[in-house]
């Protein structure tokens, strides 16, 4: 992993919430336990889109309207009344299942295509491509979606990923995941910085590519890639 540190331009979200404030969306907070439970896609890309309308006037719409507090942090009421719109209108959850990674750029193309942004979104980058996606991405001002993907061929399988937080400069093991997006904030030897369930944590970019090696697949574990459309030359007659 050649690259040293790689992050977002600007603080990353924050939801202030009645005990404390958060890192980034967190589906635990939904009244739906659909949402609960299989959700974590639609916080991915609810945040990404809202990250980018919050610092790119381009990428600004109704649905982020009053999100902003006086004081830096997000509105908790108005960030959960935002999640039930991206999932209403673009992003539907599958009980038992939650969101087919490939659903997720449909789902985005469809907002972009909405507000005429250009932008689009896209699955299934090779394996070798996904770290300098992920950094191109993020040299751009864009958080990133990634898919820590089930099982496979055996779904069922029980083989899990090492999320990691921060202290002192160590990092000490948190939780254990399969199945699950997260949203990519930077790159920090060796690490992908993450936000998962509202917390930043890090993910070992050597754990995750051994996870996806042998007991994963590309298919399902990947990144939702942004890009902004390449504007078509004009005609010389």
């Amino acid at each position: 992993m050649e690259t040293k540190r790689c992050c977002l331009r600007y603080p990353y979200l924050s939801i202030k919430t009645q005990d404390a404030h958060s890192f980034g969306g967190n589906q635990a907070w939904s009244s739906s336990r659909i949402m609960q439970k299989y959700g974590c896609g639609v916080v991915g890309m609810a945040d990404v889109l809202l990250y980018l309308g919050l610092h790119q006037t381009s990428y600004e719409s109704d649905l982020l309207y009053g999100m902003l507090r006086e004081d830096g942090y997000l509105s908790y009421p108005r960030y959960e009344r935002y999640l039930m719109k991206i999932r209403r209108r673009y992003l539907s959850v599958i009980p038992g299942l939650g969101i087919p990674g490939f659903v997720l750029p449909i789902a985005m193309n469809r907002y972009f295509h909405h507000y005429r942004m250009d932008l689009r979104a896209s699955w299934c980058v090779l394996p070798g491509k996904i770290l300098p996606r992920i950094e191109e991405m993020l040299r751009q001002d864009m958080p990133v979606v990634l898919a820590i993907g089930p099982n496979f061929p055996l779904f069922f399988g029980k083989r899990r990923v090492t999320l990691y937080r921060r202290e002192n400069g160590a990092y000490l093991p948190a939780h254990e995941v399969k199945a699950h997006f997260v949203v990519v904030t930077g790159i920090i030897e060796g690490y992908l910085q993450i936000s998962s369930w509202g917390k930043e944590y890090y993910l070992s970019w050597a754990e995750y590519q051994k996870y996806c090696k042998k007991y994963s697949t590309c298919l399902t574990s990947n990144i939702c890639r942004i890009q902004v459309k390449k504007k078509r030359g004009l005609k010389h007659e």
